[in-house]
């Protein structure tokens, strides 16, 4: 069963009250994050540089979710930066480079092509006659399934997220990850791999729970643009839509550059997975999952298909959300499918992902289903909304 964590009170009490219900979990968190830093060849000395540097930026830009840090720190009886470096893992793994150029595990000439446990994703948007989906399957290591939590946050009134209740899935001691807030809003992340990274700017599991924050799609990407340096310390993509008036959606490519927007296709649709779709931005992209346009065309394949057979606007919320598990639930290219499955012809680590949960979220009602494991075989599933 998936840890359901209430939290309210003070950022602080928030995140004391995370780290004291979820302690175990976070210990066991720190044990897998510390072989993941070391396989992408970063040591501890170079985990707590990069952890202090960004410890000075979060505290900096917001203070009140450095004090939910510290609070899951003191909770779980840690030390900050290690919940700090957890909060940057995407940051330390896929973007830094280790200071010898050398994976702890093995050696390389070009320090890009260290060899990294891919964190892998698939994305899906559409409005359909005034009504947001967003959906993901969320690609992970198998030994991180043990660490979910589920966080239903009610958030400080006096905070700049003005008591707003939010839910999302993420790993225990991160700050959020994928989910969606009482204000119809949510949000998306699929990692992707590129050498450049500011730790002036905010880690992109700190901007997730921001977005989380956030009143529309509008009011994300003014508070980045203005609030929290215009950007994030690394590349990813974040999937966000709101479920307010007739619906929106976009997918940004964010990163030490700024945010460079995709706007919905001529169906209302966006489709992401791990590789950047923005032509002409400068980044130094490493593209470390082959199957990245692979997965990207079949969910397109799987959505033109489904439109010959069914008139979407006609469908009820069920089958909407019927089909979009559907397309989150294909093999096609086992194991390395978008329902995705361990690979045992990879060693170690490599070998060892798969989709961890997958949710599918109908933002004008303010709902979402949730499939813990791979959607072909579901572990637990429930469903959440705001009352």
């Amino acid at each position: 069963m998936v840890n359901r964590l209430v939290l309210k009170g003070t950022n602080y009490e928030i995140g004391f009250k995370h780290g004291t219900l979820a302690r175990s979990q976070i210990h066991a968190c720190l044990t897998n994050y510390a072989t993941y830093f070391a396989n992408a060849g970063m040591s501890p000395g170079d985990v707590k540089s990069l952890a202090t540097k960004f410890s000075e930026t979060i505290k900096l830009l917001v203070p009140h979710l450095h004090d939910e840090l510290r609070g899951i720190a003191d909770g779980a009886c840690v030390p900050l930066l290690d919940i700090v470096a957890l909060n940057s893992r995407s940051e330390i793994a896929l973007a830094a480079k280790p200071k010898n150029g050398k994976s702890d595990e093995s050696s390389s000439d070009d320090d890009d092509n260290i060899p990294v446990p891919p964190d892998g994703c698939t994305t899906f948007a559409e409005t359909v006659d005034g009504r947001q989906w967003l959906a993901q399957n969320w690609d992970w290591q198998t030994s991180q399934l043990c660490n979910l939590v589920l966080l239903e946050i009610t958030t400080p009134l006096d905070s700049p997220s003005n008591a707003r209740m939010l839910k999302t899935m993420t790993e225990a001691g991160l700050l959020a990850k994928v989910g969606f807030n009482s204000e119809k809003v949510g949000v998306c992340l699929n990692a992707l791999r590129a050498t450049d990274l500011d730790t002036n700017k905010l880690p992109l599991h700190v901007l997730l729970r921001l977005v989380l924050e956030s009143s529309s799609v509008a009011d994300a990407k003014e508070r980045f643009t203005t609030k929290y340096g215009d950007g994030a310390a690394c590349f990813g993509h974040f999937g966000i839509a709101d479920g307010k008036g007739e619906g929106h959606a976009e997918s940004w490519e964010i990163g030490p550059y700024g945010i460079a927007v995709i706007p919905r296709d001529a169906e209302g649709r966006l489709y992401h997975t791990n590789h950047a779709l923005v032509e002409g931005v400068k980044i130094n992209e490493v593209i470390w999952l082959e199957d990245t346009k692979e997965r990207l065309m079949r969910l397109k394949e799987l959505v033109f298909a489904s439109d010959k057979k069914t008139d979407v606007k006609t469908l009820a919320v069920g089958p909407q959300k019927d089909r979009i598990f559907s397309f989150l639930k294909d093999e096609d290219n086992f194991p390395n499918s978008i329902c995705r499955a361990n690979d045992d012809s990879q060693p170690g680590l490599l070998g060892e992902m798969q989709t961890v949960f997958s949710i599918v979220m109908d933002l004008k009602e303010d709902v979402a289903w949730v499939a813990v494991g791979r959607p072909k075989q579901v572990l637990e599933e429930f469903t959440l909304e705001f009352f």
